[in-house]
């Protein structure tokens, strides 16, 4: 694997990254300027994991599995995507507007003219969904949650609810119609759970990460091309330049390691002295290949799949990986024959329905197909997250997604009652798509209580959204954790 050395020339570590998605692309990055030899394996045919896109043949467009929107508090994320190349690819809005089921309208819009943590201040003052009385009050709790210096609720593991938002909004008095108007459509976006299951910790880093610091943490950026441009496209493209051996539909089925003399890793006393090393990958195809160092990226079910056909019961046993929830994004994809939203417009949320964000951006898409009928479709997803919680079961299957859909367009029809007078609006196509692991539920046993990227091995770490990153599971946890895991090898590296 390695080059052979000189005495005057000391060779780059040789490193394996496991798993394509974000956090993986941001390893693989991030490892290569830090001076290893990178190469990733991935199990699909893409990179991108989550943040990928379908094909839809009856339009003849590649559709995104979730609509995917960064915020400039996701610094890392957008510092990755400089880097990469990929800033093009997004356009920029700073409000956010609100539109419900009974026509009404507002927004939340910074005041540039403020300093950044009152900038939110007259758009809450002017709030249209709720009384004077809870706008000045839910902004007072923003304030709240977003001072470093205020505590938090005391979590109880044992007893998860202990620690919950919903227990902190019953502590503070809250009115049923902000919880219903603001907290909870907040949560449901931002965190694709409910504020019963919620952990308080997850709603005050979310909180202050955003709304104090103003429009510098409050930009949305949303993709113009399908995700599968963005993320395997060009990215694998600028990989490769970079020098990173990309492998594509090569599953890694286990590790082979070993202990050093005289230790006993099954043991649960402390071993201080005891590093278990991995020596080699063994691949689905029965090829094994040895590297420096292993970065393990994948997402939960296929580490304890690795970890499992490894003989490391023990080791995950220890993590508790039961503890985590998955929880669920669905997607209705609608095709109509104009746009709902007025033109300067690319996004909208969504009160008195299923659906909690409306989208339809500026898509730049290159289209070589023959399908005619593409240059009359206007793309629009609607995007229902915590689907877990909010939908029956029927309608995750092929013939409740119908009725779904249909809910969905009955809600814009009275959401967006002018865009509908027309007869010439109609609804040309749809689509329903649901992923049943998006996230993780950021429930309070699990929330501050995730595994860290250190392993009991010398030469392993972990990235993903669900290891320890004190965020929750974002695009930008991903990001930071791959980045994360490099630092930790980085130091191991220098030590040897």
């Amino acid at each position: 694997m390695s080059s052979i050395s000189t005495p005057d020339q000391r060779v780059s570590p040789s490193l394996a990254i496991i798993g394509g998605g974000l956090a993986g692309i941001s390893a693989a990055e991030s490892a290569l300027r830090s001076g290893f030899q990178v190469t990733l394996f991935e199990r699909s045919r893409v990179l991108g994991g989550r943040a990928g896109s379908l094909f839809e043949p009856n339009t003849g467009q590649w559709i995104d599995n979730g609509q995917h929107v960064a915020l400039s508090c996701c610094t890392e994320l957008l510092r990755l995507n400089q880097r990469l190349g990929l800033t093009g690819f997004f356009e920029q809005k700073k409000t956010i507007p609100f539109a419900r089921i009974d026509g009404k309208r507002g927004q939340l819009a910074p005041a540039g003219w403020l300093p950044n943590r009152w900038q939110f201040l007259p758009a809450f003052l002017t709030f249209p969904f709720l009384s004077l009385k809870e706008r000045f009050t839910t902004g007072l709790l923003l304030r709240e949650l977003g001072n470093p210096k205020k505590t938090n609720v005391k979590v109880n593991v044992k007893t998860p609810e202990s620690g919950t938002f919903a227990q902190w909004l019953e502590n503070k008095k809250v009115s049923a119609n902000a919880i219903e108007q603001f907290w909870t459509p907040l949560i449901f976006s931002t965190l694709s759970e409910s504020i019963e299951y919620v952990s308080f910790d997850a709603v005050q880093h979310i909180v202050r990460e955003s709304f104090p610091a103003g429009s510098q943490a409050m930009t949305f950026y949303i993709p113009t091309v399908p995700l599968r441009t963005i993320y395997h496209e060009t990215v694998a493209e600028q990989l490769r330049n970079r020098g990173v051996e990309l492998n594509f539909l090569k599953r890694v089925k286990r590790f082979y390691w070993t202990l050093p003399a005289d230790s006993d890793f099954q043991s649960d006393a402390p071993q201080p002295y005891a590093s278990p090393k991995i020596r080699a990958l063994e691949l689905a195809d029965s090829s094994c290949r040895s590297f420096d160092y292993y970065l393990l990226a994948a997402p939960l079910p296929q580490f304890q799949e690795i970890m499992s056909n490894s003989a490391l019961e023990t080791y995950t046993e220890q993590l508790a990986l039961e503890r985590f929830e998955p929880a669920s994004i669905t997607t209705i994809h609608l095709w109509f024959n104009r746009r709902l939203l007025p033109a300067k417009l690319s996004h909208s949320a969504l009160l008195g329905g299923p659906g909690q964000f409306l989208f339809c951006p500026r898509r730049d898409e290159n289209n070589n197909n023959n399908n005619q009928q593409n240059n009359k479709c206007i793309y629009h997803t609607v995007v229902i997250s915590a689907s877990h919680r909010l939908l029956a079961e029927h309608e995750f299957t092929s013939r409740g997604s119908l009725g779904l859909a249909e809910r969905v367009v009955e809600q814009l029809r009275n959401t967006f009652a002018s865009s509908f007078q027309k007869e010439t609006t109609q609804l040309l196509f749809h689509r329903v798509t649901t992923h049943f692991e998006a996230v993780f539920s950021p429930n309070p046993s699990v929330y501050l209580a995730r595994p860290e990227s250190e392993t009991p091995f010398s030469n392993l770490v972990l990235a993903g959204d669900w290891t320890q990153t004190k965020l929750p599971a974002t695009l930008e946890s991903a990001v930071r954790s791959g980045q994360h895991a490099v630092q930790i090898l980085k130091k191991i590296d220098s030590l040897d």
